[in-house]
């Protein structure tokens, strides 16, 4: 009996969500701060999901147009790169096409980089990130592999 309602409450709580399936809001953020943001505590908690589920650009989600080995490839590098202790974001600055930058100053173990990110607003008002410069940070240490 106790197993049966173990299994249940597992099974419960379990449920599975398909790519593509997930809500306008739910995708990105409602500005471009919170987007590079959404970004980072992702990349703090490890969530590859979470990442896919706000990097993209004008034309929608990235997750969208990759196939899912590059994608999980590309989304592990960006939790690798982008993980970090603490965080100092920059003010929005506006760039090209209604983009905006924005800089993070990140710390991860001894190494303290800084990176620039692009940030997209989509076709239903939502903010992605579209571009994140993943070397300026490596080239401080970020993501180094012990040799």
């Amino acid at each position: 009996m106790r197993k049966a309602l173990l299994i249940s409450l597992v099974l419960v709580g379990c449920r599975t969500v398909p790519v593509g399936m997930t809500s306008a809001a739910s995708v990105g953020a409602g500005a471009p701060r919170g987007a590079v943001e959404q970004m980072l505590v992702a990349a703090q908690q490890q969530d590859l999901q979470a990442i896919a589920a706000v990097w993209g650009d004008e034309r929608g989600l990235t997750r969208e147009r990759l196939d899912r080995n590059e994608l999980e490839s590309r989304t592990f590098i960006m939790a690798c790169v982008l993980r970090h202790e603490t965080r100092k974001l920059g003010d929005p600055q506006p760039a090209a096409n209604g983009r905006v930058f924005i800089t993070a100053e990140l710390k991860q173990g001894a190494n303290t980089g800084e990176a620039r990110f692009i940030a997209a607003r989509t076709g239903a008002g939502r903010w992605l990130v579209s571009d994140v410069d993943l070397p300026a940070l490596q080239n401080k240490g970020f993501c180094t592999r012990p040799g």
